[in-house]
């Protein structure tokens, strides 16, 4: 199973936000500020926090099958502009793409070309770049740059001196601080493979939105309800919610203890009177008051529940009913009263004001001028009531046609319906709502009880209105109007009320003992908390949805842990890289000869998704490794070390080793030159030293090995230390660079000679001889000797042997007559006064050089 399945496999356990993270950092490398925000959005909607996000996780599809290594970057130049320790301004420092070694003395600048790399670079020890300080004036700011070229670049790109650069900091840098890291400190894996890089982005997500969301918890921060709790009578059911409220509180609790009852809320008064009245001085004088009230109140009930009665809907209903059927029936006669009485009548005949006419004229008939007579009288000589004519034939049968018009049971019944209404709408019309006796029991009310007084009196007047729009409505024959008040009803309060005086008087009249008081007194203090908790009750249920907040955010933040991250980046690292750690380590060690110690490399515990590895003694780890190894033993340890962490990495950007052989006798210095000629047939490698022998090691395997190599010599000068050269120490020259170099001194000799400056000219030359005759003795060691015995190595290249074979009497003759020649103008060599001769001049140095120059290509071209 790759890395990459490894941690897909994984994330299916791991919180919904870290799963859209890895599927970013997958797809994108890095995640951006609008990543965190939107994650952190994430992470919150799961705890209810914000609205549902729209998640895509890490799934098959974002895994790559195969992914390949970074393009390798290598280091082309440093340029210093200025403000650099001491080194001198504008200089450049050129490196090879192969093996690069910068030689100096001490105190040459070496140091302030690394600490610059240091800055840029990867380093396990990071140090402050210091100006001049030494020079007596303000050190000026660092102004730098570096040149590189990644992978297979033409034109190289540069690094101005500022910020972090993703690409120089590949190349990897060794110096004497780093080599303290190894040794001492527990180190985290830095190159790994890709994959492994999630662990710590992600890690870095997870503070990144750890920190949003303290910062949003923080904003929640209250002193809570403490202001509150004294406030609420001592262990009542109020007080003990309030001071246990949590986030997992039910506000459903809060609001069913906070929300009394209409029974509750008349309990509470009447409880909190019954402890008033049980303090009277005179209780069956408060009795007898009592009573009278109860009395009034009762009254007051009875009237109320009147008017509601009269005023309710049921009421305004039937009486709309009977307004309708009254219509209705008047339709129904006006129909009979046409097909019944005769055509040409008078209007309105048949009509109610008529048939009031009629029954006006039937008292009159029966009560004075026929009685005992039905009526209408219309026999023999019978006169009309009305008008007191004789009736004729045809008024007696008109009269007849009146009496059964009026008696049909359509009138009759339409009769009735009008009485009936008529009397539904006098019940309104004559309906007192507020009486004398009801103001005057209000008032009572109003001493003890002001709010209750004052909701029957605004319920009264509603009515009073309702009465006066109902009334207005009937009379006009119209319908009730929208804007008619409802019914306000508060019979039931007045019960109560009147229930209450009772249950006073009732609490008087019983032998009230101090277990009754504490009782009523307990009661009290339950239903007063509970009213005093409503009035709290929406603070309440905010504080409880705060701290729902807060627990909500603590579970976010919980979801930003790294322990998790921690022990599977250890795990997979363990896997992919330990084991590769651990046997590259070794195998460095057996490189460089490194036996006698036994010394491993160990896993040593992890943090925020990073897992360390430290050096101990296999044989006794608890010691301290320094303790124990030699400063040469350590430097070997820690290069071991450098190059087993070097094979983790994706891909082979350059290093750069400061005096890595410090403290390297010859046992160990060999072995190391060799490694790091080694390494730099697959990458750049760049050495800065001061050790003569260790560059001769370093030219000597770059020939064996065939590997490129590019030599920098930086000096000290009165315009400051760095000074950069492609021109090596005149000790580390071969022949041939020795005889360019000669021929160039000549050169500057011989211009002396024509201007003139014939003492700086004798100097020149005399100090050309010396060289020159350095120079044969090296082409003794080198070409004559091909090799086989050369100063500063501690080798004999006995395979040689067989090329000196041809070595004739005329080549030491040779050898001899050029030192004997040289040998004689070298300083330090007292003539006689007779004996001293002129020193050769320019033309001459010119022949002295070229019969060396000649001498080594005849020997060279016949061992060819």
């Amino acid at each position: 199973m790759t890395v990459f399945q490894e941690i897909l496999e994984w994330s299916k356990q791991r919180p919904v936000w870290q799963r859209d993270a890895l599927r970013r950092l997958v797809l994108n490398g890095e995640l951006t500020g609008d990543d965190i925000s939107a994650l952190t959005d994430i992470c919150k909607s799961v705890h209810g926090l914000a609205e549902p996000e729209d998640i895509a996780p890490l799934s098959n599809e974002h895994v790559p099958e195969k992914v390949a290594g970074g393009a390798p970057v290598s280091l082309v130049s440093i340029f210093h502009y200025r403000g650099v320790n001491a080194l001198a301004e504008d200089q450049t420092l050129n490196f090879g793409p192969n093996l690069t070694v910068v030689y100096g003395d001490n105190a040459a600048g070496k140091t302030g070309y690394t600490r610059i790399l240091k800055s840029a670079c990867r380093a396990r020890g990071q140090e402050p770049i210091l100006g001049n300080v030494v020079s007596g004036a303000t050190p000026l700011s660092p102004v730098v740059s570096i040149k590189y070229k990644v992978g297979s670049e033409q034109e190289p790109q540069e690094w101005a001196g500022s910020g972090e650069n993703e690409f120089v900091s590949r190349v990897s840098v060794f110096d004497t601080q780093c080599a303290a890291v190894y040794l001492t400190e527990k180190t985290d894996v830095a190159f790994r493979p890709f994959g492994l890089d999630l662990f710590d982005k992600l890690v870095r997500a997870c503070r990144a939105i750890r920190a949003k969301l303290e910062v949003e918890r923080r904003a929640l921060d209250s002193s809570g309800l403490a202001d509150l709790l004294g406030q609420f009578p001592q262990g009542t059911a109020a007080a003990k919610l309030l001071s246990s409220i949590s986030s997992l509180t039910k506000p459903e609790a809060v609001q069913s203890l906070a929300r009394l009852s209409p029974d509750e809320e008349s309990r509470q008064t009447l409880l909190e009177k019954s402890l008033l009245d049980l303090q009277a001085n005179d209780p069956k004088k408060l009795i007898r008051q009592l009573d009278l009230r109860a009395g009034r109140v009762e009254t007051l009930a009875r009237h109320i529940k009147a008017v509601e009665t009269a005023l309710s809907e049921e009421a305004v209903a039937a009486a709309l009913e009977a307004r309708t059927e009254s219509n209705r029936k008047s339709e129904e006669a006006r129909r009979l009263r046409e097909a019944t009485l005769q055509t040409g009548m008078l209007a309105g005949t048949g009509s109610e004001s008529w048939t009031e006419l009629w029954e006006a004229a039937r008292q009159f008939s029966r009560g004075h001028a026929y009685p005992a007579q039905a009526f209408p009288v219309v026999e023999n000589g019978a006169h009309c009531v009305l008008c007191q004519q004789e009736l004729d034939h045809a008024a007696a049968h008109r009269l007849k046609q009146f009496e059964a018009f009026v008696a049909s049971t359509t009138e009759r019944e339409l009769r009735q319906v009008r009485e009936s209404f008529t009397q539904l709408v006098k019940s309104f019309t004559d309906l007192e709502t507020t009486t004398e006796a009801t103001k005057e029991t209000l008032q009572e009310i109003r001493i003890e009880q002001e709010a209750v007084a004052e909701a029957l009196s605004v319920a009264l007047s509603a009515n009073e209105e309702r009465r006066k729009a109902i009334v207005l409505a009937l009379t006009r024959d119209e319908d009730i109007p929208p804007d008619c008040p409802a019914l306000t009803s508060v019979a039931y309060d007045v019960d109560v009320l009147a229930k209450q005086y009772r249950d006073r008087i009732n609490t008087l009249n019983t032998n009230a003992t101090e277990e009754t008081f504490k009782g009523i007194t307990a009661e009290t203090r339950e239903l007063r908390g509970r009213k005093l908790l409503s009035q709290y009750e929406s603070r309440i249920l905010d504080e409880i949805e705060r701290k729902k907040k807060i627990a909500a955010y603590g579970q976010c933040i919980d979801d930003t842990k790294t322990n998790a991250i921690t022990q599977k980046s250890t795990a997979v690292t363990k896997t992919a890289v330990s084991q590769t750690l651990k046997e590259r380590f070794r195998d460095e060690l057996s490189d460089l000869g490194f036996r006698h110690v036994e010394v491993e490399l160990t896993e040593a515990g992890g943090a925020d998704g990073v897992l360390y590895h430290k050096l101990i003694l296999t044989r006794a780890p608890g010691v301290e490794l320094p303790k124990v190894a030699s400063e040469g033993e350590q430097r070997c340890l820690s290069i071991a070390a450098f190059f087993a962490e070097l094979s983790t990495a994706d891909d082979p950007s350059g290093i750069v080793f400061d005096d890595p052989v410090s403290s390297l006798d010859y046992r160990w210095r060999e072995g190391v030159a060799r490694r790091l000629v080694q390494e730099a047939r697959t990458r750049q490698v760049i050495i800065f030293t001061h050790d003569v022998v260790f560059l001769l090691l370093l030219k000597q395997f770059a020939v064996e090995l065939s590997v490129a190599q590019l030599d920098q010599h930086v000096r000290q000068f009165p315009k400051g230390a760095g000074v950069c050269t492609e021109e090596l120490p005149w000790v580390a020259m071969p022949v041939k660079r020795r005889i360019g170099y000669l021929k160039n001194e000549q050169q500057a000799a011989d211009k002396l000679f024509r201007n003139g400056h014939q003492d700086a000219y004798e100097k020149e030359a005399t100090y050309v001889y010396g060289l020159l005759r350095e120079a044969w003795e090296r082409a003794l060691e080198e070409v004559l000797l091909w090799g086989i015995v050369e100063r500063y190595r501690p080798g004999v290249q006995t395979q040689q042997i067989g090329a000196i074979a041809d070595i004739s009497a005329e080549d030491c003759r040779t050898v001899e007559a050029a030192m004997t020649k040289t040998s004689r103008w070298l300083p330090g060599h007292d003539q006689a006064a007779a004996a001293r001769a002129p020193v050769p001049e320019p033309a001459d140095l010119k022949t002295a050089i070229e019969e060396l120059d000649n001498w080594v290509t005849a020997i060279r071209k016949r061992r060819r």
